[in-house]
């Protein structure tokens, strides 16, 4: 629970089971004021844009984490990217069994990529594992997850099997061979195995056939001997998709969140597992579509009475990708206004697609409307200009998002088949993600672009990419309700610029249009320097002003000159550099002043 005004309250926790209510003893709690920023809210005066609850802008940098598979690693990245200045990081809570989720198909039998588990219809409803084939047929339990053993220790293996042909059926599991023989009927089997001292984990259970045959199980279960834990939870071919939540990824999640606090990240959590609702949502008036709403309302509640707490989730996703032709505008209808009852804190909302999605961008129910675009061969001339491409899609999702923030919510090199490009390789120092970093802070769009291939991140440690860029758009007054897109002109057409502005302050970034990834050297480096460019602003009102040159690779200030204007325009001179620069042109406190409205 995270009180959002301080004073004295009564908390007390109320559930339902079934047809009975039960009710803790109530406890009395003082609520102090705080120092702490809040919850991530749309910004009031201007809603194009974030802050937080004690007023102050919030601008989203950084990056996709989203598959959650080792909860060690995932740590170790939110604080590389803390360290850089980032602080937001979009992780799934979906990730069916390649990863974190919480409510997904998980099967020890078989994978999502390639589904062909081993089931047959069991006699007593429902599915069972079948074993059929020559001598040494067997099928293998592979579990989702790392499942923990004690060496030494004694652990007892159990399953109902029959067969029609009286086939026995061998199990190795943890180092031993246990073999059962079988009957026409189902019989209920047991064993003990005990794990040798160097036995940590559960790597597979394999059932095979001796002497080949047929055969059927049931049940499988391991345990400990002197406890009741089962291992085998996810080789159960009952267990439902829907409404089960996985409680070993929830505990991820806790640590991701834990973590996340603790670094100042800010997370984007994208929750429903896209593919146990998709095919539900093609009819709004079926009782499928019903159903997918009831399921989704279901684990929405637990996510928000779990993680809701929470100040660093600063948006819900409702899945990764929907197919835009599906008619999703009911489910985000309905959801969303059982979140702005169930959620206490009413985070922003938000959804993605596979392709564009004019209508979800537009959708009241949605908060913030996500784009996801990659630099594919298939675009043409926008795969060999990051910059360009970045400005044109920013534009695209603005003009459908007018007065909402927009964010370019994935991004990265691919080839056509969405596969990580090999151009990657050539652009080892990262050139694609820092000007695209740049390009999208200062389009309009309430964040910067995502990139998507963390791993590759992490593996060339490009998390500086983010230093520049995170303390330059901690300037600029995303929140003031004045900004818009600078009016600028630059010297000569090898360099452009682009920039937001208030009439008291102007935020420019210039590059240098060879300086893209495609036209750098190996290591990231432009050839040249650039000097004696200069760049013309307009649209600022008169008076004195300062103008901070920044280095847009480490943040730090080059060079400040103070400039009085007069004429219509304010026109500045570069300092040398190469590639790129920033510059932040703020007012002086006099003309500040003139410029406030009462």
């Amino acid at each position: 629970y995270t009180p959002t005004e301080s004073g004295r309250f009564l908390l007390t926790a109320v559930a339902t089971v079934g047809s009975r209510t039960l009710q803790s003893p109530s406890i009395r709690v003082e609520v102090k004021p705080s120092k702490r920023a809040g919850f991530v809210r749309v910004s009031r005066r201007d809603p194009r844009f974030f802050e937080l609850d004690d007023g102050s802008p919030f601008f989203a940098v950084g990056q996709n984490v989203a598959f959650v598979k080792d909860v060690h690693e995932t740590r170790g990245i939110l604080r590389k990217l803390a360290a850089n200045g980032a602080n937001f990081v979009r992780v799934w809570t979906c990730c069916e069994d390649w990863g974190m989720a919480i409510e997904a198909r998980k099967s020890a039998w078989s994978r999502s990529w390639d589904w062909k588990p081993p089931f047959a219809d069991d006699p007593a409803g429902g599915k069972c594992v079948r074993l059929s084939g020559p001598a040494g047929s067997a099928v293998t339990a592979n579990p989702t997850q790392r499942m923990g053993l004690r060496p030494n220790t004694r652990y007892r293996l159990s399953a109902t099997v029959w067969s029609p042909d009286r086939s026995p059926i061998a199990v190795d599991v943890a180092g031993a061979r246990v073999v059962w023989s079988t009957e026409a009927d189902p019989a209920q089997q047991t064993a003990e195995v005990t794990t040798g001292p160097e036995t940590w984990w559960l790597e597979t259970v394999r059932l095979s056939l001796p002497e080949g045959g047929s055969a059927f199980v049931r049940g499988l279960s391991l345990k400990e001997a002197a406890g009741d834990r089962e291992i085998l939870w996810d080789a159960d071919p009952n267990r439902p998709d829907l409404g089960a939540y996985h409680q070993a990824d929830c505990a991820m999640l806790d640590a991701v969140v834990e973590e996340a606090e603790r670094v100042g990240i800010r997370l984007h959590l994208c929750v429903l597992t896209r593919d146990l609702y998709m095919d539900r949502l093609k009819d709004p008036a079926s009782p499928e579509y019903d159903r997918a709403i009831k399921d989704a309302r279901n684990l929405m509640r637990y996510v928000v009475a779990r993680w809701g707490y929470s100040t660093s989730v600063a948006v819900w996703e409702y899945w990764n990708e929907m197919d835009p032709g599906r008619p999703a505008g009911r489910f985000y209808g309905e959801l969303g206004a059982f979140l702005e009852q169930m959620d206490p804190y009413r985070r922003p909302r938000t959804t993605s697609a596979w392709a564009d999605a004019p209508d979800d961008w537009r959708h009241d129910q949605i908060d913030v409307a996500s784009m996801h675009w990659y630099l594919r061969p298939a675009e043409a001339a926008l795969y060999e200009d990051e910059v360009e491409a970045v400005l044109s899609k920013a534009r695209h999702l603005r003009a459908h998002a007018p007065s909402k923030p927009a964010l370019f919510a994935e991004f990265g090199l691919a080839q056509d088949n969405w596969q990580p490009s090999p151009d990657m390789r050539a652009d080892a120092a990262y050139v694609h993600l820092h000007n695209a970093l740049w390009a999208s802070a200062l389009s309009g769009l309430s964040g910067t672009v995502m990139a998507w291939w963390w791993e590759d991140i992490d593996a060339r440690d490009a998390y500086r990419r983010y230093r520049g860029v995170s303390a330059f758009v901690r300037r600029i007054p995303w929140n003031g309700g004045r900004l818009k897109n600078a009016t600028l002109s630059v010297s000569d057409d090898r360099w452009r610029a682009v920039g937001l502005a208030t009439d008291s302050a102007a935020f420019v970034w210039i590059q240098d249009s060879r300086a893209v990834r495609t036209q750098r050297t190996a290591s990231g480096e432009v050839r040249e320097s650039s000097s004696g460019v200069t760049v013309t602003v307009g649209d600022l009102r008169p008076g004195a002003y300062r103008a901070a040159w920044v280095d847009t690779v480490t943040g730090a200030i080059i060079q400040t000159q103070t400039i009085q204007k007069t004429a219509d325009s304010l026109r500045l001179t570069a300092p040398s550099f190469q590639g790129d620069i920033a510059c932040a042109i703020e007012a002086s406190p006099a003309t500040q002043k003139e410029t406030t409205t009462p």
